[in-house]
Formats: C-alpha cells, sequence, structure tokens
C-alpha cells in the first residue's frame, strides 16, 4: 500500500527508476514501463470489459499523465 498523497511527479520518478507499474484503468489491469526517453510500453494483463484493447501499445509521458488521476489499484513490479 502507498503511503500518503501520491503524485504523478512520484509516479514518473518510479517509472525512470525502472520500476514496472501494475494499475487498473476503466476496469481493465495494465502494467506500463520505460522503454526509452519519453516512450512506454502499455501492456493489457487482465481486460475485464467486453470491448477489445490491444495487448500491448507504445505510449508517451504526456498520454501517461492524462490517465493518472483514474488509475485505481496501482502496484510496483521490479523491471526484469
Amino acid at each position: 500500500m502507498i503511503e500518503g498523497k501520491y503524485t504523478f511527479e512520484r509516479f514518473s520518478k518510479d517509472l525512470d527508476d525502472g520500476y514496472k507499474i501494475l494499475f487498473d484503468y476503466v476496469r481493465n489491469r495494465y502494467v506500463v514501463y520505460k522503454v526509452d526517453e519519453n516512450c512506454y510500453m502499455q501492456e493489457l494483463i487482465e481486460q475485464k470489459s467486453r470491448n477489445p484493447m490491444p495487448e500491448k501499445s507504445m505510449i508517451t509521458l504526456k498520454a501517461i499523465k492524462q490517465i493518472f488521476p483514474f488509475m485505481e489499484d496501482i502496484e510496483y513490479k521490479i523491471k526484469d
């Protein structure tokens, strides 16, 4: 469990530090991690909605910042 107010700045720093971060967004479970400068991979790991979603997609930090307020059940995983 994350203690205190969890900010986007901390989330972004943790991505830069090499963490994979799992979260729920619009009822689906995703993992996001940094691939290169301002280049992140978002992978669908559990689909709970009926709408088809891409399994993997490249996204920018700006896109991550836009969905950050709607993320739920955030977890960390060490990048392998």
